[in-house]
């Protein structure tokens, strides 16, 4: 009591014998944050700073009217400043000390194309191609856009920007982490128009950056220009200048300098009427194959399409027919393609050092010959599975050749794959066309009550293994496994077989084990086992959907805990038809079971119809929760028709994008592609 009444003696005090009181919610606030001031006076207060500003914006420029409460607003850089507040006869000041965020948003996300018109292309790395209705943005990423194009950007929180045109635009931070949201983009050129989805969280962020001011947001509709200039059309926006000046500019106003802002001068509706409810697409235009996967790749006699190296995109335009020669195969062709948006073709393969040279078109893209127990062959990666495909399963690098040797006797097999590829003849230039080096060997044996059986090892190795490619940047990555596994025929065509595996990363390593029993019934090819592993292990970790989990920056890491799972499914080969069906996952909750559907359906020549194909592929890490595609769902659907025989053909293909379905035009690309 005699505390309360001491504080109520104090504030009549101040309010009996000084005129101006200015009392702070805090004296240190997160760079970029408001910070709450009660400022008490009988006259108009007038503000003296060097640093940050004042919400509302008439606080800089108009004073402080009376007794108010106010929000100053921290510039982005670490730093203090001492805030003058004075009246016609007194003055006070208080130190504010400007703090970097204490929480940082550390995965990394990415952004899609919603919807883009006319000529737009992305770079990555150092290279430019064309953009498509299914690129996937990443941090580092530069978009383009020509004359009369724009593209609009769709982030993993809902909020868009569209790129109008004639602008430029770097992402230099895309991330998003259990609602927590971080996306500064640099607008090098140009203008934008953002619609932000409100953030909730107060550690998110929204920023776009030009030379002379970086516009900031909490969820908003606005505008901005490369000069600096920003329109807010609803909520508001927070103008930071480049010398830590700070004004904000509310709903239906618009500045372009540390000055009063006006009112906007441009209707919404400008940006708004080019918006596309679809996106748009040239007819020529070739689906982007980042987020497909397959299972028999070949090389069509003609393609034409985006191929992705790494982190690089190449539209490649080949004619590539294939030749018997008694026992050997060799494909033989034109290749060029296109690495920036200017449109130059190069010749030959794609590579860092690309060729004018008109004699590098002329391209090996397979050969193939099996003599005595060798079977050789160079061309694009077919699907691999070592040992019982408890680690390595059904691997390959869509887009990539590589070199697979295999020596198969009855008494033992070998077989290595070099992942290399010639990519110009002169001069002779070979490549790394993958990270992944795979190799196998076992021993065949027939011993008294035991019957056939073989007994081998198989070595994956990734040789650009990093946390760099993981949902988590901190954990340990998988850089490779080594298994030894033993099978045993039970009776004709159906085996029985064991796998004990150990995984491999940065001063880590973890072990598994599968057992199993593999059957073949006609056309029909039977799985089904279960496996157990320590902390640390990842089942079937180099599978067909690796390369894209690590284009991605998605790899799992080696900090899953204990568990054991199962492995069911077939796959079957007809005349008419081919594809496989398998679920795997822990047993201790069946509803984390993945599901992995393909199929490939031929239509015969009946008459004047020339047939027709139809393939599918389906990829789902929760297919027992929720509707039957969403977000964790990677799948497509491609109805291809020949134009010309089995050497040119066309078609659609419909890709799930985890939220709707979208359509495009493939011409001369291999079915499984």
């Amino acid at each position: 009591m005699k505390k309360i009444l001491f504080l109520l003696i104090v504030l009549f005090s101040i309010s009996i014998f000084a005129s101006l009181t200015v009392i702070p919610d805090a004296t240190v606030v997160e760079v970029g944050s408001p910070l709450g001031i009660k400022v008490i006076s009988d006259k108009t207060v007038f503000v003296e700073f060097s640093l940050g500003g004042f919400e509302p914006a008439d606080v800089v420029f108009d004073g402080i009217a009376g007794d108010s409460y106010v929000y100053y607003i921290a510039p982005l850089i670490e730093a203090s400043d001492t805030l003058i507040f004075k009246t016609s006869n007194e003055s006070t000041s208080i130190t504010i000390y400007f703090v970097k965020s204490s929480e940082e948003v550390k995965n990394k996300s990415f952004a899609k194309v919603k919807s883009f018109s006319g000529h737009v292309a992305i770079k990555k790395g150092d290279l430019w191609n064309s953009i498509t209705s299914e690129t996937v943005i990443e941090e580092g990423d530069e978009i383009l856009t020509m004359e009369n194009s724009f593209v609009e950007v769709e982030f993993e929180d809902g909020s868009v920007s569209k790129i109008l045109e004639n602008s430029q635009v770097l992402f230099e931070r895309i991330r998003y982490d259990k609602g927590v949201v971080d996306i500064v983009m640099d607008l090098k050129k140009g203008k934008s128009y953002n619609i932000v989805q409100k953030l909730l969280n107060k550690f998110s962020k929204f920023r776009i950056k030009t030379e002379s001011v970086t516009a900031g947001v909490r969820g908003t509709r606005f505008a901005v220009f490369e000069n600096g200039k920003i329109l807010t059309y609803e909520g508001s926006v927070f103008a930071y200048f480049s010398d830590g000046k700070v004004l904000p500019v509310k709903e239906g106003y618009a500045l372009e300098s540390f000055e009063k802002p006006k009112k906007v001068d441009i209707p919404e509706e400008e940006f708004v009427k080019v918006m596309p409810e679809k996106p748009t697409t040239k007819k020529e235009e070739v689906k982007e194959k980042e987020k497909t996967t397959s299972i028999q790749p070949s090389v069509p006699p003609v393609s034409v399409g985006p191929v992705r190296k790494g982190n690089d995109y190449y539209m490649v335009y080949s004619i590539a027919p294939e030749f018997d020669f008694g026992l050997v195969r060799v494909g033989v062709g034109f290749t060029a393609y296109s690495t920036d948006v200017s449109g130059n073709l190069y010749y030959g393969l794609p590579s860092d050092n690309p060729s004018t040279n008109i004699i590098n078109g002329l391209t090996l893209n397979s050969l193939a010959f099996k003599i005595f127990n060798v079977d050789f062959r160079y061309g694009n990666m077919l699907p691999k599975s070592l040992g019982l495909g408890f680690t390595t399963r059904n691997y390959y690098n869509p887009f990539s050749k590589s070199f697979d040797i295999e020596y198969d006797s009855d008494k033992f097999l070998l077989y290595a794959r070099l992942p290399y590829e010639l990519s110009k003849i002169y001069p002779i230039e070979f490549l790394t066309s993958d990270s992944i080096f795979l190799a196998e060997a076992s021993i065949k044996f027939n011993l008294p009550f035991i019957g056939e059986s073989s007994i081998g090892v198989g070595v994956t190795i990734d040789t650009q293994a990093s946390s760099a490619f993981l949902e988590d940047i901190s954990a340990t990555p998988v850089e490779s496994a080594y298994s030894l596994f033993l099978k045993k025929e039970i009776f004709k065509n159906f085996d029985f077989g064991i796998e004990l595996s150990v995984e491999n990363g940065l001063n880590d390593y973890s072990l598994g084990s599968f057992a199993g029993f593999y059957g073949n019934f006609s056309f029909v090819n039977l799985t089904a086992g279960i496996y157990y592993y320590l902390d640390g292990f990842v089942p079937f970790y180099f599978n067909n959907n690796y390369s894209y989990l690590k284009s991605t920056n998605k790899l799992p890491a080696m900090d899953s805990k204990s568990s054991s799972g199962y492995l069911s499914g077939f796959d079957f080969d007809t005349s008419f038809a081919k594809g496989k069906l398998y679920l795997y996952g822990t047993l201790t909750n069946f509803s984390s079971s993945t599901l992995e559907g393909q199929i490939e359906i031929s239509i015969p020549q009946i008459g004047t119809f020339s047939g027709l194909s139809i393939a599918g592929y389906y990829f789902d890490k929760t297919p027992f929760e929720g509707s039957l595609f969403s977000l964790d769902t990677t799948s497509y659907l491609k109805i291809i028709y020949p134009l010309a025989g089995e050497s040119f053909s066309a078609g659609v293909i419909f890709m799930w994008d985890g939220e709707k379905w979208n359509e495009n035009v493939i011409i001369g690309v291999d079915l499984w592609r």
